[in-house]
């Protein structure tokens, strides 16, 4: 029989489950999502590859419980920033460079693998994935009230807002200057919605 680990067999399955998130996370970050398996988390921690779906059916199901777990933290980011003083405007700009430096993190790469995920998961889990997906836009959507767009056109801008800022993340990458230039642009892109 194996050891348990914890003060009691719920500790012990708690503490397994933790060190199997956690070892699937790092994974994830350093190698990609796609890159990694099942087998190499479990050998990561030490476990059977089929001791694993004791904890987790798949790892959709590790990155969606990242996920769930990264939405609070996004959203208290962007509050803070969009909920902040200032007019709408200038607070979606400093969101913006938010938004682009986090993106330049490991971790934003994960977040990028959610739409891969939804073919794998069932009803239930979509529907979790759809309630953080909206927690996270709900800052965003309340700045765009707040500056004056229009509640039907709300969700559209918010859509573009926020494809133009990953634009932008992508070709910062390139060099200084173009990183200034994308921002002018964008700076300027997020003028023009608001205003219209």
């Amino acid at each position: 029989m194996p050891r348990i680990k914890g003060a009691n067999i719920a500790a012990h399955v708690a503490q397994q489950e933790a060190a199997v998130f956690d070892a699937a996370v790092s994974l994830f970050i350093e190698h990609g999502y796609e890159q990694v398996t099942l087998g190499d988390i479990a050998a990561k921690i030490g476990l059977a590859r089929n001791s694993l779906y004791r904890y987790f059916p798949d790892k959709a199901h590790i990155l969606l419980r990242w996920f769930e777990q990264e939405v609070p933290h996004q959203v208290d980011r962007a509050t803070a920033i969009l909920g902040g003083p200032g007019a709408p405007a200038d607070r979606l700009r400093a969101w913006a460079r938010d938004q682009i430096d986090y993106a330049a993190q490991p971790e934003h790469e994960l977040i990028s693998k959610i739409g891969v995920l939804l073919p794998e998961l069932d009803p239930e889990s979509r529907a979790q994935l759809a309630a953080a997906h909206e927690e996270s836009m709900r800052p965003l959507l309340d700045v765009l009230g707040e500056a004056g767009v229009a509640e039907n056109d709300r969700q559209l801008v918010a859509q573009m807002i926020y494809g133009l800022v990953m634009s932008a993340a992508r070709v910062s990458e390139a060099d200084a200057q173009t990183a200034d230039r994308a921002m002018t642009h964008l700076d300027n892109a997020i003028g023009g919605l608001l205003r219209g």
